[in-house]
């Protein structure tokens, strides 16, 4: 198990939880992990998942991440995905009796074990709308949240609900002091002692504050110690939500290079727990100029990989399992998406009711939109909008009319996962877009106006329905990067 995980106190949580994973119990077919925001439940989540694989408890183990925004379509997608199977079917319940009969059939190829793990759950998920209610034999379920009110409605009983707590003052005290690693000698190793222990009683026993906390305190002299503890003490933080707030403030701050804290802000306009591909953090970077010094993409990308090693060591990006990618922790990401003073930026699903308000009201830099279940182009404050990434909008249909005008200015357009048929016509009055990416767009119409995209650097069509690009590409005098998976070809 990882480092906070070999503590007494969580060693016991992780042996029950994984006993109930086990079991054969019918009264045990819905096992929750609950506690607060950074307390460590996604860590100890992976954890058992690794453990159940490795025994081979489940013929197969799926994750999806629900979040805020509970949409049934986007949970059925995320699960399809993962076993391999397409969902065709527009309405929610024909898509959930679709994945019935899949895990059915599944069940009579001998796969009579498996495991479905739901992260982050804020509210009630139904799962008759998912197609797990009545629960297929030999299916478990795992959820993970803050909420346990949220898991005894979903049907969990009160003894199969682990609650992960914060770290005991000893637990705390050895993990900052193994994540700080050696530290530098002053000539009074017990006043440096003492100074690391006041620290870590500011933590309030949080896994997540005590660890980016040391990172940014590795290889420090004391007197950053001391000016740490100062910060702390200065703002008689109340509570966890503030106390991590200031620390990753403080993280953030410690930062050497503009470059490092450009590539920070920019990752946390992903959605919670996304895996961040690096190489769209390189091309969206280039498109925005973040590395403006930096003369051919070759040399950009050593300089991408140098700032996302550099967040990861400031424990504001984490590694992620899937190949070339990073992830952001929610808590992370909410303190990105609040300090809009830096670069105005906004991630935003379309079933927050607060989105249609948010998206005419402020004048954003960058938007990313997730668009499940959206029609029509929303109206956006488009005045500076420099990098527009749309996302799951397998409706959208058509575009706002006035799209020539939100592209007048953007740098950088992303679609991922769009039902697109046809690209917007605007495309030939963009003189400033230097990133367009699409990536599983359905594409079926003429491309050809991508030659008038007479600045464009960097281009990406993946999975977009194409067999061959048009000759109009040749136009394309700036071109620097031109990544391509077309229909038909390996």
């Amino acid at each position: 198990m990882g480092t906070q995980n070999n503590f007494a106190s969580r060693v016991s949580v992780f042996n029950d939880a994984l006993q109930a994973l086990q079991s054969n119990n019918e009264s045990q077919k819905m096992i929750a992990l609950c506690g607060m925001a950074g307390v460590g439940k996604t860590t100890m989540m992976e954890q058992l998942k690794k453990a159940v694989e490795d025994s081979g408890t489940f013929d197969w183990a799926v994750k999806v991440v629900i979040g805020e925004n509970n949409d049934p379509k986007s949970l059925q997608q995320a699960i399809a995905q993962y076993i391999g199977a397409r969902l065709d079917e527009t309405t929610v319940d024909a898509r959930a009796d679709r994945l019935r009969k899949i895990f059915e059939a599944k069940s009579q190829q001998g796969q009579k074990k498996n495991l479905v793990i739901m992260d982050d759950i804020w509210k009630e998920v139904n799962l008759v709308d998912v197609g797990l209610n009545p629960l297929p034999n030999g299916f478990k379920l795992l959820f993970i949240s803050r909420f346990e009110d949220v898991c005894n409605k979903m049907g969990v009983r009160i003894d199969s609900i682990f609650r992960v707590r914060v770290l005991s003052d000893p637990e705390a005290t050895t993990l900052f002091f193994t994540t700080v690693g050696p530290f530098p000698s002053d000539g009074d190793d017990g006043k440096l002692q003492r100074t690391g222990e006041d620290i870590v009683k500011n933590c309030g026993g949080l896994p997540i504050a005590i660890v980016t906390i040391a990172k940014t305190l590795c290889g420090n002299i004391y007197e950053a110690w001391e000016m740490a503890l100062e910060r702390l003490e200065r703002d008689d933080l109340k509570d966890l939500e503030s106390i991590t707030r200031k620390i990753f403030e403080m993280s953030y701050e410690n930062l050497k290079e503009d470059e490092d804290k450009a590539i920070f802000l920019l990752s946390g306009l992903f959605p919670d727990d996304f895996n961040i591909r690096t190489e769209d953090l390189l091309r969206y970077g280039w498109g925005l100029s973040i590395f403006k010094d930096d003369k051919t993409l070759a040399t950009a990308r050593s300089h991408m990989k140098i700032c996302v090693k550099n967040l990861i060591r400031a424990n504001l990006l984490t590694e992620s399992d899937e190949n070339g990618c990073v992830k952001m922790h929610d808590l992370v990401r909410a303190f990105v998406l609040s300090n809009f003073s830096k670069v105005n930026q906004a991630s935003i699903a379309n079933r927050d009711n607060i989105s249609a308000k948010c998206l005419a009201k402020n004048s954003y830099e960058r938007i990313l939109l997730k668009c499940v279940g959206m029609s029509g182009f929303p109206d956006i404050n488009y005045t500076n909008l420099s990098l527009l990434i749309l996302m799951e909008g397998y409706e959208l249909s058509k575009f706002h009319e006035d799209m020539d005008k939100i592209m007048k200015e953007l740098e950088v357009v992303s679609y991922e996962n769009m039902g697109i048929p046809v690209l917007p016509k605007t495309f030939e009055h963009s003189t400033t877009l230097r990133t367009l990416c699409l990536r599983s767009c359905s594409l079926t119409g003429d491309i050809s106006s991508l030659g008038s995209l007479c600045n464009l650097e960097t281009l990406s069509l993946v999975d977009c329905n194409i067999r061959r690009l048009p000759s109009a590409i040749g136009k394309l005098k700036k071109l620097k990067l031109c990544i391509t998976r077309l229909e038909g070809l390996s």
